[in-house]
């Protein structure tokens, strides 16, 4: 096994672990895995790609605001702008505009029915404040998914995949039911793909 990723899953087990036993040392633990991928990033000869770079930094701001409760908002909004990066970054690399209908109907259907249960939740819980800002979060997701599929790259799309599934995990978590497995699986599946999506960008 790559050292590099052995170091990279115990970073991870300690952040996870740490969430949900230790939280008092958990903000210590959380944004070491982004800063290894980050390390690893600019330890190559080539410098890193600038806008996958400006999406995993986005990212790291995103978890240190999710720290806090009060933080939820603004880390929404920085890993909303690390999205629109990753978009980018994927679109620099891809030629022209067209894409496979079926990359957007699969992206726009799962996209849709998510969307659809979070807000009906939502309104249950007479939260009605967050759905717009869950409608544009999950509208760009969707276009993070067509992308990466567009790649037609392994690492791209599971990458992708794990970050929406993290997203929607994340959502549920917060507005739905709180349970430690479902605080594991985001954090397993976020920290999965941001390691998948710095394979696919820094190769």
């Amino acid at each position: 096994m790559d050292n590099s990723l052995l170091i990279f899953s115990l970073l991870v087990f300690c952040s996870v672990i740490t969430k949900l036993t230790v939280t008092k040392v958990y903000p210590f633990f959380k944004p070491l895995p982004i800063l290894m991928i980050l390390l690893l990033a600019f330890l190559r000869p080539v410098f890193p790609d600038k806008l996958w770079l400006a999406a995993v930094l986005f990212g790291l701001i995103g978890d240190l605001w999710l720290l806090s409760e009060k933080g939820f908002i603004p880390g929404l909004l920085s890993f909303l702008l690390g999205h629109i990066f990753y978009v980018f970054a994927f679109a620099a690399r891809t030629d022209g505009i067209n894409f496979p209908w079926v990359y957007v109907a699969l992206s726009v259907t799962v996209s849709l029915f998510a969307f659809i249960y979070l807000a009906q939740n939502l309104v249950k819980a007479r939260k009605k404040r967050y759905i717009l800002p869950i409608l544009l979060y999950i509208t760009v997701t969707a276009l993070l998914l067509i992308f990466a599929l567009r790649s037609a790259a392994v690492l791209a799309i599971v990458g992708a995949v794990f970050f929406a599934l993290s997203d929607f995990l994340l959502a549920f978590d917060k507005f739905i039911r709180r349970t430690w497995y479902v605080q594991a699986t985001v954090s397993v599946t976020y920290y999965a793909a941001q390691w998948l999506l710095a394979l696919y960008f820094t190769r």
